[in-house]
């Protein structure tokens, strides 16, 4: 009994072991904290000038809406003044 006793802890030992050097690799691979928090900001920087320059161009579209109804505005009155037919 004792000798088979002594094969299970033998089979545990190297279960054992194997789980150690699998964790070893699989903690060699991990990111640290500070690395994870830098990739989170560069991120988060990247993220924010896209939605800047996604609101400098709504901006801009809004600015470039307002020209084209003013200068609309000016083309019917224009076409009013020469008494000419609007183009469809």
């Amino acid at each position: 009994m004792s000798e088979n006793l002594e094969k299970k802890v033998d089979k545990m030992l190297i279960k054992l072991i194997n789980v150690e050097e699998s964790l070893k690799e699989v903690t060699q691979n991990m990111v640290t904290k500070k690395e994870f928090e830098q990739k989170t900001d560069e991120m988060l920087t990247a993220i924010d000038g896209v939605v800047k320059d996604n609101d400098d161009i709504k901006i801009e579209q809004t600015s470039n809406i307002a020209a084209h109804d003013r200068f609309e505005k000016r083309i019917t009155r224009v076409e009013t003044h020469l008494n000419l037919k609007a183009v469809a």
